[in-house]
């Protein structure tokens, strides 16, 4: 679907892919490029899945990955080989504390995603070097959907997990399209192979 506003003439294209799998990707990244150029990439997206170690199938186990860290990958692929060529660019991807840290609401497949996502994006930013930044953001509690309605956290367990963090609160939505933003911006034009953490200092806890 294009959707087209006065202020901004160019048409915004929207395309639902499974990022798991490559050609849906590079599909989806071409028929983009026929509007434009890419020149920034926000990678937003990530699924967990409750359940202990016992519980977690090779076939849960290989979900959880190529959702994570092997879609990661297929959008850096499909849009950093284009931008490259193209000369200043940059690229965003966003992990979890739990790859910091571990998970337990998340499950361990999860946690190891997004801990790979953290080698992905410095290797990244030293092979792409100079034409290409790469970055992450990594994201604490968020008040999102996933974390209020899903069932991977109890209000008790939300209430004593804000009562040790130094900011006393859950992060929100906009705290982490902000951090995004920034890394996208030639105002961070000196940064690449950064771990941005946004977190409310769940990390000193």
């Amino acid at each position: 679907m294009d959707t087209y506003d006065d202020e901004y003439p160019n048409p915004v294209t929207s395309h639902v892919v499974d990022i798991s799998q490559y050609n849906a990707v590079e599909s989806a990244i071409e028929a983009a490029e026929e509007v434009g150029d890419i020149c920034a990439v926000a990678n937003c997206a990530g699924t967990p899945e409750p359940g202990w170690i016992d519980e977690i199938t090779p076939a849960r186990w290989q979900r959880i990955l190529d959702v994570n860290i092997t879609g990661a990958y297929n959008v850096a692929r499909a849009t950093c080989i284009p931008m490259y060529d193209r000369g200043y660019t940059t690229f965003v991807t966003v992990s979890s504390g739990a790859g910091q840290r571990g998970s337990m609401s998340g499950g361990v497949h999860y946690s190891a995603a997004k801990a790979g996502q953290f080698g992905l994006v410095r290797g990244l930013a030293k092979q792409l070097a100079p034409h290409l930044r790469v970055n992450c953001v990594v994201p604490g509690l968020i008040e999102t959907p996933l974390t209020m309605e899903s069932g991977l956290w109890t209000e008790q367990e939300i209430r004593s997990f804000e009562a040790q963090l130094p900011a006393k609160r859950m992060g929100r939505a906009n705290e982490v399209a902000n951090a995004i933003s920034f890394l996208l911006d030639p105002q961070s034009s000196y940064i690449t192979g950064e771990l941005l953490t946004v977190d409310g200092g769940a990390q000193l806890s």
